[in-house]
């Protein structure tokens, strides 16, 4: 297992807190589990709620990502900041396929990502 310096960390994680918020997160294998499923169309107003619940949900995944890097940072043993890790990995899966979604309709992610993403963090 490598040991980064503490710069090394720090733009570790500038780059990770980046992607989450603002660019594609790195995911793993796993297909979206929405994949299948037949799309319906939605009137005006239904999309207008899918839209704001999923963004919610958007927001929370963004959440999670903040928390499980905060947990990895500050963890002492190896397998723990493992794990942590781990968890944030599979979590980017989550994001990716609520940000399609959001995308599929004609939606935008919340413009208070940072704010969530910094306060989880915390």
């Amino acid at each position: 297992m490598r040991h980064y310096s503490l710069a090394d960390q720090f733009i570790q994680q500038a780059d990770h807190a980046l992607r989450t918020v603002l660019g594609k997160p790195i995911i793993t294998e796993r297909p979206n589990p929405a994949a299948d499923i037949k799309k319906i169309e939605l009137d005006d107003a239904e999309r207008r709620v899918s839209s704001g619940l999923m963004r919610v949900n958007h927001s929370g995944e963004v959440s999670a990502q903040a928390l499980y890097q905060g947990q990895a940072l500050t963890a002492r043993l190896p397998e723990v900041r493992s794990s942590m890790e781990r968890a944030a990995l599979e979590e980017n899966d989550h994001l990716a396929w609520t940000e399609k979604r959001l995308h599929e309709l004609g939606s935008h992610k919340s413009i208070l990502n940072p704010l969530w993403y910094t306060g989880s963090f915390a």
